[in-house]
């Protein structure tokens, strides 16, 4: 698995190779990049989840704020929000 980050890097540096990652597992929609569960599970496994299943079911609850099934648009800004609070900037570490 790859090191997407380092330890050097600033936070939105960090937050911009997450935003990154999100969209390279997204669904073109529109000028929106959409990611249902499977795509977020298919992203946090590719950062180096433990249980990506789990955490894209939470990313979902808390952050799909519309409870369309997916995220879009400005919630994209909130899951990397909770992507980086989650620790994922650390070398793929979760916490």
């Amino acid at each position: 698995m790859q090191s997407w980050f380092g330890s050097s890097s600033s936070s939105s540096d960090n937050k911009k190779k997450l935003k990154e990652v999100f969209e390279q597992y997204g669904k073109k929609s529109g000028d929106d990049i959409r990611l249902e569960k499977k795509e977020l599970k298919a992203a946090f496994e590719h950062l180096g989840a433990l249980m990506p299943g789990y955490k894209a079911a939470s990313a979902l609850k808390y952050i799909d704020t519309d409870k369309s099934g997916y995220i879009k648009g400005t919630e994209l800004d909130a899951l990397v929000e909770y992507a980086y609070g989650s620790g994922y900037y650390r070398s793929n570490s979760l916490f």
